[in-house]
């Protein structure tokens, strides 16, 4: 898979995650305002050894300190598979907690089809799409994941505050506004005892701090 294709479908996908938030907001907000009695239902470590230095942020409202108020209670109603820490000590191991056993990077096309069946974009392609699981799978040349993209729920549920308060300051954090308005993305490189270098990816808004969806991949190059 070559970087720039790569790169185009991560914008096409990270354009539709954020919509589908917002059509869910909507949703919402209309439901509250015509029945008072009724309820909307709602439709990714260790610090220091195996996260790289931190490198400076681009610029927009990406600010990451940790003094903002109620992210320990936040954190409290989280269950433990949504917690930064949770995601984060799944990723070294190539995978997020949402996923079944078995499914992460280096996953088969065929051992995902046994997994989760025939996704929502079909069969063809480099991109499998599973709305169901709130999860897009991006497949490189011989068709092994290489990239994991999910917007589950708890993980929604996350501020920036409290993931760089759990996990620390990420290597790098990215504008990421010209594409998609009032959105940045805290990246976490993760260097594991295999030689490997996995990166973990909050995609957040600025305004609200909330995480739009998460993001663990390995470069197309790595074997």
């Amino acid at each position: 898979m070559k970087h720039t294709h790569q790169s185009h479908d991560r914008k096409k996908l990270a354009c539709k995650l954020i919509t589908t938030s917002a059509f869910l907001a909507i949703g919402f907000a209309v439901m509250t305002g015509c029945s008072n009695s009724g309820e909307a239902k709602s439709t990714a470590p260790t610090k220091a050894e195996t996260v790289a230095t931190p490198a400076s942020s681009t610029n927009q409202n990406t600010d990451l300190n940790t003094n903002g108020q109620g992210t320990s209670s936040t954190a409290s109603s989280h269950s433990k598979h949504s917690s930064a820490a949770a995601i984060f000590s799944a990723a070294k191991q190539g995978t997020l907690p949402n996923l079944p056993k078995g499914l992460g990077l280096g996953t088969s096309s065929d051992l995902l089809f046994e997994l989760w069946g025939k996704s929502e974009s079909g069969s063809t392609g480099p991109m499998r799409s599973y709305a169901k699981y709130h999860t897009d799978i991006m497949l490189d040349g011989s068709d092994k994941v290489t990239e994991i993209t999910s917007s589950d729920p708890d993980y929604k549920k996350l501020l920036i505050k409290q993931v760089v308060d759990e996990l620390g300051q990420p290597t790098e954090t990215v504008d990421t506004s010209r594409d998609i308005p009032d959105t940045a993305e805290a990246n976490y490189t993760i260097n594991n005892t295999s030689g490997l270098s996995y990166y973990l990816v909050f995609s957040y808004q600025t305004k609200t701090q909330k995480v739009n969806y998460i993001r663990l991949y390995f470069n197309s190059k790595t074997p």
